[in-house]
């Protein structure tokens, strides 16, 4: 079977098609369809959700699938594994409820979700990727592959074991290629002739939200451009990458990225030794490397906020002030801070960064809990130290 062009099936004149990420939808619906309306008027029209993005298939559901025709769009949709308890009958009612939740009679592009070499044994044994490309014969998907935050020689495998997945949605962006295993990735599917679609170009936010330094010298060398933009512009231009999903959760975020598509060119020498100085400035700051995708949430059996956790902890080492840092982790109802982790460990093995969660939350207690009682304590520790 030949190997799917992505190209093909969403906009033959686009070199690399810009696609809508709903992870991180914004909260209100107006914003939402007002976002999908620029989208589509744009002649973009691939947008991708999953079973376990929290309310990502109603709201598409609402905002896309009533209000557009459904040739005019394309929606991808994920099985992840680790609902798949005990047979191919529980990833028949995985496929129903998204089906249900969008309101779609089919998806354009299904994927095996999050595939890492934890998740290997199980999802072979129970032949998960067979079904899938059962459901397309029965017409229920249209194209079938599998996104991938495991190790280089597990996608090797899969690559070798699989050559019937149509396309494979890799980690891609300037960190992860340059000072990561992400280019090994890369090179696997091209040389296997499978066609990438890009997740994570802007390492969830984060190279939206540098460290100061960093940010400065993006900005010094062009301040018309945003932050985001280098970003988004190093990995749409990557070889192979036939789709590059940005996650937007905001009007200024489409217009943004449409700008960047509009002239999308690969970067300069020049550029690429400049993005070099801004890794080293990341680099300085430290940080745990959260995407808040927040799949470890539901596996938390004390509910803590990990994310949020993690997010102010990052705001602190990036240079912000510890009163505002103090501010966004009070936020965070008391009992789903991090001094509440029972150190179970359950979230470790769904986390797609592969995170040791448990530490990194004893980091930030011993960071942020000092500022527990808020400002005034705050004061009191600042000036007496």
């Amino acid at each position: 079977m030949a190997k799917l062009t992505i190209q093909d099936y969403l906009n033959p004149t686009l070199a690399t098609p810009l696609g809508f990420g709903a992870m991180r939808l914004p909260g209100e619906k107006p914003e939402l369809e007002r976002m999908i309306d620029m989208y589509l008027d744009s002649d973009y029209n691939y947008i991708d959700t999953a079973y376990v993005y929290g309310g990502s298939e109603e709201r598409l559901r609402e905002s896309l699938v009533m209000r557009h025709n459904r040739d005019k769009f394309f929606v991808a949709d994920k099985l992840p594994p680790w609902h798949v308890e005990k047979s191919p009958e529980d990833c028949e009612k995985l496929l129903t409820e998204s089906l249900r939740r969008t309101g779609l009679d089919y998806f354009d592009f299904y994927l095996v979700h999050s595939l890492d070499d934890g998740k290997e044994q199980a999802v072979e044994d129970m032949g998960i990727f067979q079904w899938c490309f059962e459901q397309k014969k029965k017409g229920l998907v249209r194209h079938v592959g599998f996104s991938f935050h495991g190790t280089t020689p597990y996608l090797a495998r899969l690559l070798e074991r699989h050559p019937e997945a149509e396309f494979v949605q890799l980690q891609q962006n300037y960190i992860d290629n340059l000072r990561g295993p992400a280019a090994q990735w890369q090179d696997l599917a091209l040389q296997h002739n499978t066609p990438i679609i890009v997740m994570e170009p802007v390492r969830g936010g984060s190279l939206a939200n540098l460290p100061a330094a960093a940010e400065k010298l993006l900005k010094d060398y062009d301040p018309t451009r945003s932050v985001a933009s280098w970003a988004i512009q190093y990995a749409a231009t990557l070889e192979g990458t036939s789709c590059l999903l940005s996650g937007m959760s905001n009007v200024a975020q489409m217009e943004d990225n449409l700008k960047t598509f509009q002239k999308l060119k690969p970067l300069t020498a020049e550029e690429m030794t400049l993005l070099e100085k801004v890794m080293d400035e990341i680099a300085k700051a430290g940080g745990i490397p959260c995407t808040a995708c927040k799949y470890c949430h539901s596996e938390c059996p004390v509910d803590i906020e990990i994310a949020t956790c993690f997010s102010s902890y990052n705001e602190l080492k990036r240079g912000s002030a510890e009163w505002n840092t103090s501010m966004m982790y009070r936020t965070i109802a008391p009992g789903h801070r991090a001094d509440s982790c029972i150190k179970c460990g359950a979230c470790v093995p769904i986390c797609p960064q592969h995170i040791d969660i448990p530490n990194s939350l004893k980091a930030v207690e011993k960071r942020m809990e000092p500022f527990w009682f808020g400002p005034v304590l705050w004061a009191v520790q600042k000036f007496t130290s």
